[in-house]
């Protein structure tokens, strides 16, 4: 997976050891890349960040699930989309080093709680047969985010009940609160009015500004409402309708702390108020309220989705999520699918089904990745698959059918590398051209993948998963089958 550490500060007080390795160390050797030395998340949007996100804190069962089992999709950390593949690390991680790499996650900012090798060992042994990804929305209904404090200080809410036909919002001046109370959560909320009429509530509290410039506080509500910072009107919604026409307004403010002041007429019918601001030293947009303001929808990047014709294969050439960045795909005619790294000559996915959507990088620049289309992606390569070896990536040739054969070198010895679709999943042939009697440690798989074989013909599999092929004068021949199960 790629989880982080923050350095070996004094700070550091939940550190778990496994086999002389502690959370700090296991994370850098298997976060840091994709998350962060510090977890503050991969460059360009790699992955997201780690430290204080809500993500990692709360029910640990959560982020256990994410290690073991991977997760693909969209999912929201702190304010900002991802839609990444992370592979599963369960068949390569114990259960005392997700403890230990978890338990440092939630020592970067994330509330600091320890997570027990037991507890580990209890989800995996729940979902031991599960080999699907995760999905973000599957996570969230079984284990929801913890809900964060807000950022309004000494937050007082005031009711006051109202005539039928008040449309809209009176001098309070004029008016005694029939109840106050305290907000101790920091955020805007209608907790024990959302089922009555004609009634009003204002909120007097304070936010503490940590940068000079100019920040954008958005409202939005069902009926009446008006937002001010420092007895200043920056923005209300006016007229009595539904939620969904949120309005923004804009301040410059200075550092330190202002008065923020919002006022809020119900009418009838349905009750809701939601409310946030964004500016200098926040990062991405801050909710006010307990309700989140819904902005109107951007509109979505159209699928574009690859796929063979006939009895031709597909290519995509492009950053891939979850592979390197000279990553090579092939869609198959009949719905196998394989990405090969150029960088390391490896096949480094496989899966069945759909192929490719485009559209991330048609529409964007940079290193946006494109993902497969398929539920279950085969995570096979990290690495070279000829250990201790030096190789370098020729070319490949392809044939009338656009199958690729893909050529480079180890050590010397010149390889044509030909996957192809065979039953039940791939069968790769690897022809290997020796100028006299040798051997060469193949290793096709980095480490276990269950639901998935893989055999050769007329060789065994060593005891660490690798191959040896024995090499003749001349070319030689290896046939893998990995299959699909």
């Amino acid at each position: 997976m790629n989880l982080i550490p923050l350095l070996f500060s004094a700070l550091a007080l939940f550190t778990l050891t496994v086999n002389g390795q502690s959370g700090p160390v296991l994370y850098q050797t298997y976060c840091s890349a994709c998350h962060g030395a510090q977890g503050q998340g991969g460059a360009e949007g790699a992955a997201p960040p780690l430290a204080k996100s809500l993500w990692a804190q709360g029910d640990p069962d959560r982020m256990i699930k994410v290690v073991l089992h991977g997760l693909m999709g969209e999912i929201e950390v702190l304010g900002k989309e991802y839609n990444l593949v992370m592979p599963p690390q369960g068949a390569v991680l114990s259960d005392g080093q997700i403890a230990a790499i978890l338990t440092h996650v939630r020592s970067l900012g994330n509330g600091g709680e320890k997570v027990s090798t037991d507890r580990v060992a209890a989800v995996r042994a729940k979902y031991e047969e599960r080999e699907a990804y995760w999905k973000g929305d599957e996570l969230l209904k079984d284990h929801p985010l913890p809900s964060p404090p807000g950022p309004l200080k000494n937050l007082v809410r005031k009711f006051y009940a109202l005539r039928k036909d008040q449309r809209s919002i009176p001098d309070y001046a004029k008016l005694e609160a029939n109840a106050s109370a305290r907000q101790p959560n920091g955020l805007i909320n209608l907790e024990g009015y959302s089922e009555k009429d004609h009634f009003s509530l204002v909120w007097e509290g304070e936010l503490n500004v940590r940068r000079e410039g100019q920040f954008s506080f958005t409202l939005d509500s069902d009926d009446l409402s008006a937002l001010y910072i420092d007895d200043k009107k920056v923005v209300e919604v006016p007229g009595l309708g539904g939620m969904g026409r949120a309005k923004t307004g804009k301040a410059t403010l200075h550092p330190g702390v202002v008065k923020i002041r919002v006022e809020y007429l119900e009418f009838t019918g349905f009750t809701g108020i939601a409310a946030s601001w964004a500016g200098p030293g926040i990062r991405g947009t801050q909710s006010l309220s307990s309700t989140k303001v819904v902005s109107k929808q951007k509109p979505k990047i159209n699928l574009i989705e690859l796929k063979p014709e006939g009895n031709r294969a597909v290519h995509y050439r492009n950053f891939i999520a979850g592979t390197g960045n000279r990553s090579f795909s092939v869609g198959y005619p009949g719905g196998v699918n394989l990405v090969f790294n150029q960088e390391n000559c490896g096949l480094e996915l496989l899966w069945s089904g759909r192929f490719i959507d485009a559209g991330p990088r048609w529409k964007n620049r940079g290193t946006v990745r494109s993902f497969p289309l398929s539920g279950q992606v085969y995570h096979l390569q990290k690495g070279s698959p000829y250990p201790g070896r030096t190789f370098s990536f020729q070319g490949m040739e392809l044939d009338d059918h656009e199958y690729p054969t893909f050529c480079y070198s180890v050590d010397g010895l010149i390889v044509r590398d030909r996957p192809q679709p065979a039953d039940k999943g791939m069968e790769r042939i690897l022809t290997i051209e020796s100028a006299g009697v040798g051997e060469l440690v193949f290793a096709p798989l980095s480490r276990p993948v269950p639901g998935f074989s893989l055999e050769c013909r007329g060789l065994v599999a060593r005891q660490d998963g690798t191959f040896l092929l024995p090499l003749l004068k001349g070319d030689n021949s290896f046939t893998f089958h990995y299959g699909i199960l």
